[in-house]
């Protein structure tokens, strides 16, 4: 099964390579790009890509990391961005610290995607990796290995 979910990843991950180009800023539609400056004032290292009909905009602000896809109308269809541990929602370190005590918290990301937010954390123990996903109240949704 793991065999067949890496395949899976890699051919994901090929059909994508196929399909994205990486723009410059000035091949970017001016609504896109003024709605992108609108959200995020203080962006830098900015890195434009198109995959199919989206324009995907990579960024740091404050050395976090940053996600963000964009319509061909320029509305925002989806966020990823790094988030310090202490950024966590309360409920869910506290969810997290229940059910996976023997693990620290190595990396946490904020998605928000057709209005659903949830929290993308990587766990970690001695060689043991693991990647969790939590709603903002605590709720477990996956567990990864």
């Amino acid at each position: 099964m793991k065999t067949f979910k890496m395949l899976a990843v890699f051919f994901s991950i090929g059909l994508t390579a196929v399909n994205a180009q990486d723009l410059k800023s000035a091949e970017v539609p001016l609504a896109i790009q003024d709605q992108f400056k609108a959200d995020f004032k203080n962006a830098t290292d900015v890195e434009w890509e198109k995959d199919f009909d989206t324009f995907k905009v990579e960024f740091e602000i404050e050395r976090l990391d940053h996600e963000v896809w964009y319509s061909s109308t320029a509305k925002q269809v989806k966020l990823e961005k790094e988030i310090l541990i202490t950024d966590l929602p309360k409920v869910v370190k506290k969810a997290i610290d229940q059910k996976f005590s023997d693990y620290d918290i190595d990396d946490c990301e904020l998605l928000v995607e057709q209005g659903k937010t949830t929290y993308l954390i990587e766990l970690e123990k001695w060689f043991d990796d693991i990647e969790v996903t939590y709603t903002p109240n605590g709720k477990l949704i996956s567990t990864q290995d």
